[in-house]
């Protein structure tokens, strides 16, 4: 019975860092939006294609209609300056959509 108890104890020490440490990397999750010049599926279907695969991407939306492009994105792997250049290494303008830039526009 006092190994089960110690056994217990061990796991309930062992597992409370790790669950703090999923919380932590959660948290640190950003999401990023560019108007691009993307104009077509083909657009959209490169961008879905190679995106993904740079560094600490997470999820990649692209709107054909509006021409944007919403990247999740880990922060400390990433930056929205370095999105934006794999976006320009493709081969599409992109611009960094802010809360500014959406106040402007209505």
């Amino acid at each position: 019975m006092k190994t089960l108890k110690q056994i217990l104890i061990a796991l309930v020490i062992f597992a409370v860092p790790v669950f703090v440490m999923g919380q932590e990397k959660a948290k640190s999750i950003e999401t990023v939006k560019f108007v691009t010049s993307i104009d077509c599926e083909a657009c959209v279907n490169t961008i879905m294609t190679n995106l993904p695969f740079e560094k600490g991407i997470k999820d990649v939306k692209c709107d054909l209609k509006t021409k944007e492009v919403v990247v999740k994105y880990q922060k400390e792997k990433n930056n929205p300056e370095e999105i934006k250049k794999s976006l320009e290494k493709l081969g599409y303008t992109a611009k960094e959509i802010t809360a500014e830039n959406n106040a402007e526009k209505k």
